[in-house]
C-alpha cells in the first residue's frame, strides 16, 4: 500500500499534490524546500 509522503500514514491510493499545494488524501499543505529556507531567514 502506498505511503502518504507528507504524514507517512497508509493511502488507498497513490497521493497526489492539488493546485492549491495540499496533499489529496490527508490535506496537509506541500512546502518547497527552498520556501522553508526564506521563511527561516525571515525569522532570524
Amino acid at each position: 500500500m502506498p505511503k502518504c509522503g507528507l504524514c507517512g500514514g497508509d493511502a488507498p491510493k497513490q497521493p497526489c499534490i492539488t493546485e492549491d499545494g495540499q496533499c489529496d488524501l490527508c490535506g496537509k499543505k506541500a512546502v518547497l524546500a527552498e520556501e522553508q529556507e526564506d521563511e527561516k531567514e525571515k525569522k532570524d
